[in-house]
């Protein structure tokens, strides 16, 4: 077994129970908890003897990402999201690309079942990535993800640097299911503020980083416009004026080159 799977979750102990019983256990198995979960923890590694979990300090998925993929010893790894359910011969019929591709590749691209490809694609231009296969060593050499990022965009901003890099990326006709959520329901209005602070505050800073500060303002500021005329607009409906005051907030952040500081309140104790 060359792969080690590697899993950032955060509120997802439902979702990642039922996940992770699709896993072929003779995989090691690395759990990054955001959410300090000592009780899943416990649970966790009393149960499945292929994996670890490792409590830690929530910031972000990319910082969580690249403690994973330090603490792997295998040759390749494999990042997997709560919510993205995989066949238990996934990793098996990776490996054996590897061989006919002749391990020359940067990354090995999953698709979700509803976009999937019928064979082995070259992939030129920068996209998101939720489920892939990548050396290790290449994963740290190019400096993993972007820790300034919490949440979106490190992803596109990852695929970028492995094209700058000038390694082959690849979609492959493997698929996982995605269930489109990967925490707990009863926190969807803490989850959603979060995200949509984050999406903004993330979009300008990796358009900055890119393309330069100029561009990036003259891409956000119809964003931000558009999230102040929803507050007005929402003033009675406290859930959504708080969604779009978030949004508003994380452009701003970002435009000030302020850090991305936002952290969904929920308690993680």
């Amino acid at each position: 077994m060359e792969t080690t799977i590697i899993i950032v979750s955060y509120k997802s102990r439902s979702i990642l129970l039922q996940n992770l019983n699709n896993f072929d256990h003779r995989y090691k198995v690395i759990v990054i908890e955001n959410s300090h979960d000592k009780n899943l923890k416990i649970e966790l590694e009393q149960k499945y003897k292929n994996l670890k979990v490792v409590l830690n300090k929530n910031k972000g998925f990319g910082q969580a990402a690249n403690i994973g993929a330090k603490l792997a010893t295998t040759k390749y790894i494999f990042f997997c999201s709560p919510d993205n359910f995989i066949k238990k011969d996934t990793l098996n019929n990776l490996e054996k690309i590897t061989k006919e591709i002749r391990d020359e590749f940067g990354m090995l691209i999953l698709t979700d079942e509803e976009n999937k490809v019928d064979k082995i694609s070259r992939v030129n231009e920068k996209c998101g990535i939720s489920s892939f296969f990548i050396k290790r060593d290449l994963f740290l050499s190019i400096g993993g993800f972007d820790e300034n990022i919490f949440l979106y965009f490190e992803d596109i901003d990852f695929v970028s640097r492995i094209i700058k890099n000038k390694n082959l990326i690849f979609k492959v006709p493997i698929t996982f299911k995605n269930t489109h959520g990967s925490h707990e329901g009863e926190y969807n209005i803490e989850i959603e503020v979060n995200r949509n602070w984050h999406y903004m505050w993330s979009m300008f800073y990796y358009k900055k980083k890119h393309y330069g500060y100029f561009y990036a303002f003259l891409l956000i500021i119809p964003y931000f416009i558009r999230a102040i005329l929803k507050i007005i607009i929402f003033l009675k409906n406290p859930k959504k004026k708080e969604v779009y005051r978030a949004r508003a907030s994380g452009i701003f952040n970002s435009c000030i080159l302020k850090d991305s500081w936002y952290r969904p309140k929920i308690n993680t104790k």
